[in-house]
């Protein structure tokens, strides 16, 4: 299936739009969500009207990485500034809960840390991903899935970026239906779509094959969620969308990241789908290194909250 094909569907018990963080923005500086920095929400806007005009049946969708794009830092290994405010991760806050069968004592977050980062060196950064996943093999998912949940609508919510969080609301206001795409495990991913007011099924990460009823196994269950995986798991993602709803036409037309190796695949991708009116965008957000020299529009630094307190 190309990425470039027009496709739609509606997923089944979608949430009604605004039922998270994105109430009115408040949740994040107390003042409501800033402008449309570089424009973007416009342009996305924009191109979907120009969508629906030439095709009524049209659904727009925009794909989003998740930490470093919406979230400052990163749910799974945790996040602190040099002043020492930030969080600790999903991974250390599961082990240090005893939810973490791999690592069930307590210095298991240690050797965590040491095994993480022994196989980062030896197989990169998508295998290492993979084995944040894989380490809990043999818990209950819907624990795990309960306990991301309490952290993102708690303490993890004034960590996601307002611009982010005020594109997202203005596309999904305008009926572009927002997905995220992630690295991390997805039963920690699938734990933020209360705080962004979607269902479960447009949170999707690093997944397990299943294990005994309602308990995780031990394989990955491709793609990885790492460069090309992640086009595949978007290509995947609007096929289902089609066979739930032939009579829509789903459409690409923005996607959103930090990582040029991660990310940067999807957002090329989506930039260059082929759109009946208008232009898909790819968005690079707050990146650590240099995007490609083509690439448009230019990437944009979102503010810290740091900066908002």
């Amino acid at each position: 299936m190309s990425v470039h094909s027009g496709m739609a569907a509606e997923v089944p018990g979608a949430a009604a739009a605004g039922t998270g963080i994105l109430d009115g923005g408040a949740a994040v500086d107390g003042n409501g969500p800033p402008a449309d920095p570089g424009g973007i929400a416009g342009r996305i806007l924009e191109t979907a009207a120009r969508l629906r005009a030439v095709r009524p049946a049209a659904v727009p969708v925009a794909f989003w990485d998740l930490d470093g794009t919406l979230l400052e830092g990163d749910c799974v290994d945790g996040f602190r500034r040099s002043d020492g405010e930030g969080y600790a991760g999903l991974v250390e806050r599961a082990i240090a809960g005893g939810l973490c069968p791999a690592y069930p004592d307590a210095g298991g977050y240690a050797r965590c840390e040491r095994d993480f980062g022994a196989l980062k060196q030896a197989e990169g950064r998508a295998v290492a991903y993979g084995f944040q996943s894989r380490i809990f093999a043999g818990a209950s998912e819907a624990v795990l899935k309960e306990h991301a949940r309490r952290a993102f609508t708690e303490d993890l919510g004034p960590w996601f970026f307002a611009e982010a969080l005020g594109w997202w609301r203005r596309l999904e206001e305008a009926g572009v239906r927002c997905w995220v795409l992630s690295a991390s495990p997805d039963f920690f991913v699938k734990g933020a779509a209360e705080a962004l007011g979607v269902p479960e099924e447009r949170c999707t990460g690093m997944r397990l094959e299943p294990g005994s009823p309602g308990i995780l196994g031990s394989a990955i269950l491709g793609p990885l969620m790492f460069g090309a995986g992640k086009v595949q798991r978007m290509n995947e993602l609007l096929a289902r969308m089609v066979a739930a709803e032939p009579d829509r036409a789903f459409y690409p037309v923005a996607a959103f990241g930090n990582d040029v190796a991660s990310d940067g695949p999807m957002l090329e991708a989506v930039r260059r789908s082929r759109l009946p009116a208008g232009e898909p965008l790819g968005v690079f957000v707050n990146l650590s290194s240099p995007a490609p020299a083509d690439h448009v529009p230019a990437p944009l630094i979102l503010r810290p909250r740091a900066a908002r307190l």
